[in-house]
């Protein structure tokens, strides 16, 4: 391939210097600003075409390429290869099952060998925000304006970049289609191409004068627009999920238009922690209200509703129950639903209950405890939890009864750690028997609301 020579007036065995000299001849002879006003047109289009020319020859790697394969842009030649195609080499011509051609299609996208240019739409980046909202915001729904500035199409020139009624023409470099090949090796003898967008007309596909550049946009085919933008978060999102406004982000000429995608992260709360549609909350009571019950605002719900629960009276609650309010958990969201629908599917409130013992010595009288004796049963309810723990005091002599008062207590999150160890028959058994019927010897009632 000699085109580019030939554009500079220079033989292939052109040296750099050489290609200096005569890229500076031309120049001097077809800048736009050194002919006449009806030779200026002409001059432009000469001026950029021998100005990519000497880019190409002048930059030895490129240089290279161009030789090698007949093109820097995605437009190879192979006329230098035996079969006019370079991937006979690797396969062998019509020796094959699958011939060169084969292949060389494969990286065309074509079945007939001509390449084609991508059938997608070039598309703007898309913008991203990222915002923090409250538990109580994806509880109620919630509406967030931001001020957006953004490129937009120039209004004046409609996104030519020239002005009325000025004289386009096409790319000379990209032959009007805005894009150009780039050829990109993937391997020893092995290249591809890319399509890329073409940096003279900057993907538009025509080019003016510089006198006929639009005055609003100074040529640059858009102008900028501020404006109020408005996500809708759904009652009953979740923390991580996004809001899309669809063909807001930066306009070009020629391309798609990309979105603004908004994520929203929710922070902790103080009071609620959030699983799936449902909620959860801990509370912690005296054992005085654990054993005679109570009836007592909680808290402040995510509505601002207070949450009072009124347990009945002789009804038990022990640490590690859960109190159950049905439908009072986060709404559960629906497909296409807005900040503002009022569906009425809701999760549950859970209540963890945590009872807080007296402390020791925490009577007053001696006769104090006496009287929560007599008013609390002192016999086990479970008959085997008595057989098991009943001592046959006829065979331990008395001399062999130690009694212990110097003792400490351990709490269950202090315990040492030890090894796994295989449990034993009797200890699954007893560890069953105790899932069956609680700690307290019976079977555990469900919490429901009252």
């Amino acid at each position: 391939m000699t085109e580019l020579y030939e554009l500079l007036e220079v033989e292939t065995t052109a040296t750099a210097t050489e290609i200096k000299k005569a890229y500076r001849k031309l120049a001097l002879r077809y800048h736009p600003d050194k002919v006449g006003e009806d030779e200026r047109e002409e001059a432009e289009l000469k001026f950029k075409e021998f100005s990519h020319a000497y880019e190409v020859l002048i930059d030895e790697d490129r240089r290279k390429e161009y030789d090698t394969y007949g093109t820097t842009d995605g437009r190879p030649s192979y006329t230098e290869f035996p079969g006019g195609n370079p991937f006979d080499n690797f396969y062998g011509g019509a020796q094959n099952a699958y011939d060169a051609n084969d292949f060389h299609n494969f990286f065309n996208g074509t079945p007939g060998g001509a390449p084609r240019r991508p059938q997608t739409k070039p598309r703007t980046e898309d913008a991203e925000l990222e915002v923090t909202v409250t538990l109580e915001d994806l509880f109620r729904g919630k509406v967030i304006k931001s001020t957006s500035t953004r490129n937009i199409i120039c209004t004046t020139c409609k996104g030519s970049g020239a002005r009325k009624n000025a004289a386009m023409k096409p790319c000379g470099i990209c032959e009007g289609s805005g894009t150009v090949r780039k050829i990109r090796r993937v391997g020893p003898g092995l290249v591809t191409q890319d399509y890329i967008e073409c940096n003279t007309c900057h993907g538009v596909g025509k080019i003016f004068r510089a006198k006929d550049t639009c005055k609003k946009c100074s040529g640059k085919r858009t102008i900028e627009e501020t404006k109020i933008l408005e996500f809708e978060i759904p009652r009953g999102a979740r923390s991580g999920e996004t809001v899309v406004l669809t063909g807001e982000s930066d306009q070009y000429p020629g391309k798609e238009t990309g979105d603004i995608v908004m994520t929203f992260h929710c922070k902790d709360h103080a009071v609620f922690e959030r699983r799936g549609d449902d909620l959860y909350a801990k509370y912690r009571i005296p054992l005085a209200d654990a054993l005679c019950g109570f009836s007592k605002v909680l808290f402040k719900h995510l509505d601002g509703r207070g949450v009072k629960v009124t347990t009945p009276r002789g009804k038990v609650i022990r640490s590690g129950d859960y109190i159950k309010l049905k439908d009072e958990g986060m709404p559960v969201k629906e497909e296409g639903s807005s900040w503002f629908s009022r569906g009425n599917k809701r999760g549950d409130l859970y209540i963890e209950m945590d009872i807080e013992f007296p402390p020791d010595n925490w009577y007053l009288e001696k006769n104090d405890l006496l009287k929560i004796k007599n008013l609390l049963p002192t016999e086990l309810s479970s008959k085997r939890d008595i057989e098991k723990q009943t001592v046959d005091r006829d065979s331990i002599p008395e001399e062999n009864i130690e009694e212990f008062i110097d003792f400490s207590i351990a709490r269950g999150n202090a315990l040492p750690e030890y090894p796994e160890e295989k449990k034993t028959n009797e200890q699954d058994e007893y560890q069953d028997y105790y899932e069956d019927y609680g700690a307290y010897g019976g079977a555990q009632p469900e919490c429901t609301q009252q």
